[in-house]
């Protein structure tokens, strides 16, 4: 299998109009170029904002008293600087202005001493057009060269509109980089693309396949390559081994402080739920032995399950004095209901695959594990006949239901349902019901 090569040099996107954002939703846009903070940018914004401490602008008392030795840049020093690293990584040609409408949950991780050279990770997590232009949700993670933590987190939001005197011409989307992502190389997760369909493997059966940060990154980039490739049609994912997922590796997890607990689950399993829930093609969880902890939500985040008689969801978080994450309570909740969801979260025993297909936790059941990856994958291929477009406008609709009233989602199923009128799916459909023919969808 062909290597993944990470981009790790200065990239940008760029699009012709606000609409063309939509391609871009659960991607990355771009990597920023470093920029060096120096003692005058500290000292500027100290007298700005009237921060004078002596961390920021005394060079000598912080080379004696500071543990960094030096002096450090203000955290919102380092958070003024997103709208610049998001002008270099998006460029949207045909607007009129953009504004600012705010940010969400931001966590300073690590200290910017002056000198420090600094850049942003930015990707693209909602967009929401109205008229006359759009707003949308950038993540920013602001690395730190040298750092393996971050010195900042942040999700920013603005708004743009289009220029009123633009023609609405649709430009294919130009993404700028230095290196193609071909194929995952991280041996925690494998993928597999099998004709149709892309096969996801967490690969750590040795310990039932805890969740790492590499088995959250080798899933997040198994995911971006079948959302890139249009003749992937439908996932699967299942665990290696006796187990599907474990939930967190207590030998890593278990030795995070509080602040570190509260910080990894919302900078790495939001963005991974945020991944599955945000591709355009049905996901199957094929689900071998136990899903437990996080695993039971990764579980769940799949669109649909295939279980074996010996597999169980074990909501095990009660178990080690924890409450759920991962979204494990809404996922629950609503597949469930709040009373019953409730008993299985704090009661904290195996539920059996029987039980699931009686709940609706899954959709198939199996005789045994030599039956399941089979039976998940005839599955998929199935659902990779069907037209690709509508099945992710469905899903999508089906996401927004769960949030909003009737009425506010009949307005968005008509607003996404425009989007497939020219597809030529839909064309084959039309011509397919009136010729009275079996249709031959192509996903486009």
């Amino acid at each position: 299998m062909e290597e993944e090569k990470s981009i790790n040099k200065a990239y940008s996107t760029e699009i012709s109009q606000l609409s063309d954002l939509t391609h871009y939703l659960g991607k990355e846009l771009g990597l920023s170029n470093w920029i060096t903070i120096t003692q005058d940018m500290i000292d500027t914004f100290a007298r700005t904002t009237d921060d004078n401490q002596w961390i920021h602008v005394d060079p000598e008392k912080s080379a004696k008293y500071s543990p960094y030795k030096k002096t450090v840049a203000h955290g919102f020093l380092v958070l003024s600087l997103a709208s610049k690293f998001c002008f270099e990584t998006l460029k949207i040609k045909d607007i009129a202005m953009g504004v600012n409408y705010g940010l969400d949950k931001v966590r300073f991780m690590n200290a910017t001493p002056v000198g420090a050279l600094l850049r942003a990770r930015v990707s693209l997590m909602e967009f929401s057009p109205f008229e006359g232009g759009a707003k949308y949700k950038l993540k920013l993670v602001f690395e730190l060269k040298g750092e393996e933590k971050p010195a900042c987190v942040a999700e920013f939001i603005a708004q743009a509109y289009a220029n009123p005197n633009s023609k609405k011409t649709s430009s294919a989307p130009n993404k700028v980089a230095p290196e193609k992502i071909e194929s995952n190389s991280n041996e925690s997760v494998l993928f597999e693309k099998e004709g149709d369909i892309g096969i996801i493997t967490l690969n750590r059966p040795s310990r039932y396949n805890a969740v790492t940060d590499d088995v959250v990154n080798g899933i997040t980039a198994a995911i971006n390559i079948i959302r890139k490739d249009d003749d992937i049609r439908a996932v699967v994912i299942t665990g290696a081994g006796k187990g599907f997922c474990a939930g967190a590796d207590m030998a890593v997890f278990g030795q995070v402080t509080p602040e570190e607990g509260r910080a990894y689950i919302t900078s790495t399993y939001q963005p991974l739920m945020r991944t599955l829930f945000t591709l355009r093609k049905p996901i199957i969880g094929a689900i071998n032995g136990t899903a437990a902890g996080v695993g039971a939500s990764l579980a769940l985040a799949c669109d649909f399950r295939v279980m074996s008689k010996s597999s169980a969801l074990l909501y095990a978080f009660i178990n080690i004095g924890l409450g759920p994450d991962g979204g494990g309570s809404w996922l629950l909740a609503r597949q469930v209901g709040y009373s019953k969801a409730l008993q299985i979260a704090v009661e904290g025993k195996k539920i059996m695959a029987s039980e699931c297909l009686d709940l609706g936790l899954t959709n198939k059941l199996v005789q045994d594990d030599t039956d399941l990856l089979k039976t998940a994958k005839n599955w998929a291929h199935e659902l990779a006949k069907l037209p690709t477009l509508a099945v992710g406008v469905t899903k999508e609709d089906m996401f927004y239901a769960m949030g909003h009233d009737l009425y506010d989602t009949i307005a968005y199923e008509a607003e996404k349902q425009v989007a497939t009128f020219g597809s030529r799916d839909f064309a084959e459909g039309v011509n397919a019901f009136l010729e009275k023919r079996p249709a031959k969808f192509i996903g486009k």
